[in-house]
Formats: structure tokens, sequence, C-alpha cells
């Protein structure tokens, strides 16, 4: 199956979500402690829950973010995995809680190393074409 966008609330079904986040007008990425790559934030539902709901239990855990704006970006099929994209601009962070990510750090220019990058890639291309 092709990696593809969709307007928001296309799918109906989602196994992940993925939080494009920013923070003082600059990119904020994760690295995981197992992993030198950074990532947007993002991760796997939930049993019974519902995107907007993981997305805001993802962002809060794995980047500190603790006030922050959410809004649905797209929906996206990504090796099989079917995703609701989020932006989110983050107005206040808190530490980091004692879990998988090593380090968050916002970015002016995208870094040269990523985790996902045809996923990542994919999205803030879509982002671009709805910014126009």
């Amino acid at each position: 199956m092709e990696n593809t966008t969709f307007p928001s609330e296309s799918l109906k079904e989602y196994d992940v979500v993925v939080i494009l986040s920013y923070y003082q007008g600059k990119l904020l990425l994760s690295r995981e402690k197992k992993n030198t790559a950074w990532e947007f934030q993002g991760g796997a539902l939930e049993e019974g829950e519902i995107p907007s709901s993981a997305a805001r239990r993802i962002l809060y855990n794995e980047s500190g973010a603790c006030g922050f704006n959410l809004q649905p970006m797209c929906d996206f099929i990504y090796n099989e995995k079917k995703g609701m994209a989020f932006l989110a601009t983050v107005y206040e962070l808190g530490p980091l809680s004692d879990g998988e990510m090593r380090e968050r750090k916002a970015f002016d220019v995208l870094p040269a190393k990523w985790h996902y990058p045809e996923l990542s890639s994919l999205l803030l291309k879509y982002k671009e074409e709805i910014e126009g």
C-alpha cells in the first residue's frame, strides 16, 4: 500500500498519531534514549482511545508540553498503519517524563538525522501544501 495523506477524519479507524509541534516558532522534536535520530512526537493509540486524546497524551509524554493548542492536520497511511497527524503550538514546556525520550529540542533548520524520514517528509510536504 502506498504511503499517502488524506483530509482529517477520512479514515475512521486509526492505529497511530503523529504531532508536528512548534515551540517559539521552531519545530519541536524529540529523541528517544535508544536512538540518535530526531522525530516528531507520535505513537500508538491505546485500547478505546480516540486520536485527539492520544495526541495530547503522547505530546506531553514525549516533549514535556504542558500548555499547547492542538488541531488535526490530516490522516495518513504509512507502512500500512492508519494514522492522524496533528499540529500543535506549544506555549509551555515542563520537564520530560522519565519515559522513553532522552531529550527534546526546538529547531530552526531541520536536522540531518531523522527517525521515520519518509513519514516526516510526507507530513511536512502536506503541511506546506495546505499553508500554500
